[in-house]
């Protein structure tokens, strides 16, 4: 019963343990993701073209001025784009989307009847883009990253005269993969058709950034792009050089700050799952140490009589060790099972799921977004650009931490547990080994 007892007790502090460093090895793997993945973007926008463009002003940028950003330290790939806005008298499309009050509101008057008007029509949206796939990602843009549903994507230094049409859009004016439509007097033709999760992404045509350059007379402007660092701990001194590069011309933002607060919890789950791993650990550890104390005292018979034999202390030591391995290794196998179930939801638990998506700005050249419905509502304060890459679904990424266990826990559980095994044994045998075997007879 007693063995039972220490084995139980040993297996409850080894599944705290486990389970602590399991919940301590997924967050840390998820911050390092994230920190990899998101809040690493800056937005650069034209000087004064704040509140998404609505009313906004400034000059666009340059695409010599975009590129130079890739050589600043820790930059990894920058994304341009130029957006614009056609009436019906520009192109043969329908927007898919019905202005609502809003729409007739912030239309901007591109165009046919009167921005305030019930006739008045949406224009249709074009972003001119470097990077289709991640065009429509964030803020203003209103949707995700484009998933292909036919056809195929052009090239990032693409000039030609074709386009990527979101599914509404392709809906609305029946168009598929190879048909062809008008835009500024030219036909463009339809390479694919892309899903981006929201109506109002999907009811936007992506083309090549030289070619929307050409076609609307904008040559070498950019309304905004998107800079990519390759860690959310190098955005600081990067924004600072863009800031210093651009100087008056542009607007310069980065989500750092928002990101380093949704960490946040789980940084404060790190700490936990680390402080009690550390205290589990030493509770095992004191629990074995006590154990074999009270081990060792009963056997002192036991021990006199080996050493009267003949036995080294050597010998003693390595059986009491022996013995207290096994208890270990059976608590630990126990304790580890135990540990892996239940650190899934003490993670879960611990985690506290308050992400958040911070709104993003889209910048058009001429101001206003031309969207529709009574539900659609401009971004603010975002200074431009592109709009708050990354933060997009955040709050899923911290809430759907799921714990894993791999090959090095695993070691590093049963290596730990030896060790506190063999400290723990040791230090109790320790204590009566140098007993003298007459004495120990004698009083027994």
């Amino acid at each position: 019963m007693r063995s039972v007892g220490v084995v139980v007790i040993l297996a409850v502090a080894i599944a705290l343990a486990i389970s602590m460093l399991i919940a301590r090895d997924a967050v840390s793997a998820k911050i390092n993701t994230v920190r990899a993945s998101t809040g690493n973007t800056i937005t650069v926008s034209p000087a004064g073209f704040g509140g998404g463009g609505f009313g906004g002003g400034g000059n666009p940028l340059t695409n010599a001025q975009i590129t130079g950003l890739l050589k600043i330290p820790h930059v990894t790939s920058v994304q341009a784009q130029l957006a614009e806005r056609l009436s019906s008298t520009q192109t043969s499309l329908v927007s898919p989307i019905t202005a609502g009050s809003l729409g007739r509101a912030l239309g901007g008057g591109v165009g046919g009847a009167p921005s305030g008007s019930a006739g008045f029509v949406v224009p249709v949206r074009v972003i001119g883009t470097n990077a289709p796939g991640n065009a429509l990602v964030g803020g203003a843009n209103g949707g995700g990253t484009e998933k292909l549903t036919a056809g195929t994507t052009f090239g990032a230094t693409s000039t030609a005269d074709q386009a990527l049409i979101g599914t509404d859009m392709a809906t609305k004016n029946s168009l598929k993969v190879g048909s062809t439509f008008s835009a500024w007097g030219t036909t463009i033709t339809v390479v694919g058709i892309y899903d981006a999760g929201s109506t109002f992404a999907n009811a936007t045509v992506l083309m090549p950034l030289a070619t929307v350059q050409k076609l609307a007379a904008a040559t070498d402007q950019i309304t905004g792009a998107t800079v990519y660092v390759d860690n959310i701990g190098n955005v600081a001194p990067a924004v600072t050089a863009i800031t210093k590069d651009l100087g008056t011309a542009a607007d310069v933002t980065s989500t750092q700050a928002t990101v380093q607060a949704q960490l946040s919890p789980l940084n404060s789950v790190k700490t936990i799952s680390t402080y009690t791993l550390i205290g589990a650990v030493v509770g095992a550890a004191i629990i074995l140490l006590l154990s074999m104390l009270m081990i060792v005292r009963e056997r002192r018979r036991e021990v006199g009589v080996l050493k009267a034999l003949g036995a080294t202390n050597r010998s003693v030591i390595s059986q009491f060790v022996a013995e207290s391995t096994t208890f270990t290794l059976m608590g630990a196998v126990v304790g580890f099972l135990g540990g892996v179930i239940i650190s899934s939801p003490i993670t879960s638990a611990l985690v506290s799921a308050s992400g958040g998506s911070s709104p993003g700005g889209f910048v058009r050249r001429g101001g206003g977004f031309g969207g529709g419905g009574s539900g659609f509502v401009p971004p603010t304060g975002t200074g431009g650009g592109l709009g708050f890459r990354g933060l997009r679904g955040l709050s899923n990424t911290l809430g759907n931490l799921h714990t894993s266990v791999g090959w090095s826990t695993l070691v590093f559980a049963l290596l730990a547990a030896v060790v506190i095994a063999a400290l723990g044994s040791t230090v109790a045998s320790a204590t009566i080994t140098r007993i003298r075997p007459a004495e120990v007879l004698r009083s027994e």
